[in-house]
């Protein structure tokens, strides 16, 4: 008679632990794997959110040759818009707060450009600070200019403004323009903004004030 087959221990062990262990030595590497697959999937997912998220750029003055007037405005009138700005406000019996001012010209209409002729800065008293523009500029289709009062300069006071010439079609949406403030003190920090409204067209160029 033939001997008896001997089985591997191993074969053996399996057996004696019956069926739930033979399901569990193929279904660990197969959880194994799709652990693993999760954990890369997580990895890869964070490295696209790091690639999406940049800080955004310190300001810079924006350059007129980045904007430039491609469309004819010829024979359109133009309109002006007063901003309300602030260098300063008061606080505890009459100190001032200095403010960093940001200016924000949004060409809100989806479909047509508009032209920025003047964005003109103003003091409390109504003298001409500073012209921002050298010539005119194109905002295309949602497209936003920002200029940039620093802190530092304070001359303007807390009833400093801008005066905004803006030109486009007839059936154009206005554009947004608004002004927003903000400043640090020790733990003390304030933020507002303020919208633009709109005006007659001066009689004599605003700027002249300062006799420039």
């Amino acid at each position: 008679m033939p001997a008896p087959k001997e089985f591997p221990s191993w074969f053996l062990w399996l057996l004696d632990r019956g069926p739930l262990a033979l399901i569990a030595i193929f279904v660990t590497p197969v959880l194994i794997l799709l652990l693993l697959g999760l954990l890369l999937d997580a990895r890869f997912a964070n490295l696209d959110h790091q690639q999406e998220f940049r800080l955004p750029r310190s300001y810079n003055p924006p350059d007129a040759d980045h904007y430039p007037v491609t469309d004819d405005f010829d024979g359109m009138d133009s309109q002006w818009v007063y901003v309300p700005s602030y260098s300063h406000v008061y606080y505890e019996g009459g100190s001032p707060f200095l403010l960093e001012t940001t200016l924000s010209i949004r060409n809100i209409d989806p479909n047509r450009p508009i032209a920025i002729e003047t964005v003109d800065y103003f003091d409390t008293n109504g003298k001409h600070i500073k012209a921002f523009l050298k010539k005119t500029i194109e905002l295309k289709p949602l497209q936003t200019v920002e200029f940039l009062v620093e802190r530092r300069h304070s001359s303007g006071g807390s009833g400093a403004n801008f005066l905004v010439e803006w030109v486009g079609s007839a059936s154009v949406d206005p554009p947004l323009i608004e002004a927003i403030m903000v400043g640090t003190a020790g733990a003390n920090a304030i933020s507002l903004s303020r919208s633009g409204v709109s005006i007659s067209t001066p009689t004599s160029s605003p700027n002249n004030s300062d006799g420039s």
